[in-house]
């Protein structure tokens, strides 16, 4: 059983949810989305909770 929705209104839905949960619950769930869409395979739960917490940038090291 469907709801009518397509695959792009599901898309839509799930970002315009993400957008409402406010503050850097966005950019987890955007990255989150990004890397389930641009993988070859599904990946497994560890694989993803990895994929999400990389922090792409220079290393930064408090010396203080």
């Amino acid at each position: 059983m469907t709801d009518g929705l397509g695959l792009g209104d599901a898309y839509d839905a799930t970002l315009g949810w993400m957008k409402g949960q406010g503050g850097g619950k966005v950019r987890l769930g955007i990255a989150t989305l990004m890397w389930i869409s641009h993988t070859e395979r599904s990946l497994k739960y560890d694989e993803l909770c990895h994929a999400v917490a990389v922090e792409i940038g220079p290393p930064s090291l408090n010396t203080g």
